[in-house]
């Protein structure tokens, strides 16, 4: 009996089909070129050699990505895993042998600021009192002499001033209960990735796929762009004409040049701000392919700009998949449309 049916889009096969059944899973793959079926003894051999997980769609995949994490920021001789398929994790994911503890938590939604604090609550409450309570003779057993000075709950989204407040309440409680393992200084936290911002790009750069959370350009916002900004959009209206002489479309295809040139210059603030070393191969691979574009209308000046613009964008394309190739399909597209529409704004050459 078939109990679910999941399409999943992966950047170089088009998309998988998953279908749930009571016993297997059965996955299909449609591919340009053939279809195929895996039982589930094939199916995460194939997922693993051919997807990069997204942390953030599964919590297996958030606790393996902040498992890594770990391990690169404290080093692998100092990270104790705790596997959970022998007698359970006792409520840990992980520890440190300075005595730094981790628990992997991704919440079902995160739009909801209230809702995210709630189980972000919940999660913290419940797991200390496994740490305190439920669990004390095993992890007395598991630490020996090693102090516990953090408890931190690692997920990927911390929102609420809330749930700092609540972190030390709880932390106080916990430092007056006299368990053994407990340091002086323990202390309750809550951290994502971006605490960890060298290890997370070094994981994201190639093997966890990149995700990026910003708001879509609207037709609206695209319009008060235009009206706000008539001289810096001139370029633009001089080139419009010669990508469609239908004057009736023009106003059209600005609105859509300027949707694409304002998502990609959205996703360049977050890769700034938020995947630095990313952002740097990305913005050197667009500024390279910039001065192709310019010296190949230098020396062939009859050449024909669509050619060359798609020949560029396409290497430019290549280019950031062979460097990071954990970049969603999506968002290379938001990339190389945002860059022919920049450079059809800015670019001084007549085409």
């Amino acid at each position: 009996m078939i109990t679910n049916i999941n399409w999943v889009e992966h950047y170089d096969l088009k998309y998988f089909l998953l279908v749930k059944c009571d016993i297997h899973h059965i996955i299909l793959i449609f591919t340009p070129e053939r279809t195929k079926s895996y039982t589930l003894e094939h199916s995460f051999s194939w997922m693993r050699k051919n997807m990069l997980l997204d942390p953030h769609n599964d919590p297996k995949a958030w606790e393996e990505y902040f498992k890594n994490i770990v391990k690169l920021h404290y080093k692998t001789e100092n990270y104790c895993d705790i596997p959970d398929t022998h007698g359970g994790d006792f409520g840990i994911e992980c520890y440190t042998l300075n005595g730094h503890v981790f628990q992997c938590y991704r919440p079902e939604q995160y739009s909801d600021v209230d809702k995210l604090y709630t189980a972000q609550k919940n999660k913290i409450s419940k797991d200390i009192k496994k740490f305190t309570e439920d669990n004390v003779d095993n992890f007395k057993k598991l630490f020996g002499v090693l102090k516990i000075s953090r408890w931190i709950l690692a997920t990927p989204y911390n929102k609420s001033a809330k749930l700092a407040q609540f972190c030390t309440k709880k932390t106080l409680e916990v430092r007056g209960m006299n368990i053994p393992y407990i340091d002086d200084d323990f202390q309750i936290l809550v951290k994502t990735e971006h605490d960890y911002i060298q290890e997370a790009s070094i994981l994201r750069r190639d093997k966890f796929q990149l995700s990026f959370d910003f708001d879509s350009i609207t037709d609206e916002k695209a319009k008060d762009f235009i009206d706000g900004n008539l001289v810096f959009l001139e370029k633009l209206n001089l080139k419009i004409p010669k990508i469609n002489a239908n004057s009736g479309q023009h106003d059209h295809y600005k609105s859509y040049m300027v949707q694409k040139y304002l998502e990609y210059q959205n996703l360049l603030d977050v890769l700034k701000r938020d995947w630095v070393d990313i952002y740097q191969v990305v913005y050197k691979s667009i500024k390279r392919r910039e001065e192709n574009l310019v010296g190949m209308f230098m020396i062939s000046p009859d050449a024909i700009p669509s050619k060359i613009i798609k020949d560029e964008i396409q290497g430019l394309k290549d280019e950031i998949s062979e460097e990071i190739p954990s970049f969603k399909q999506s968002d290379l597209d938001k990339i190389t449309w945002g860059v022919i529409s920049d450079w059809l704004i800015r670019c001084p050459l007549d085409f």
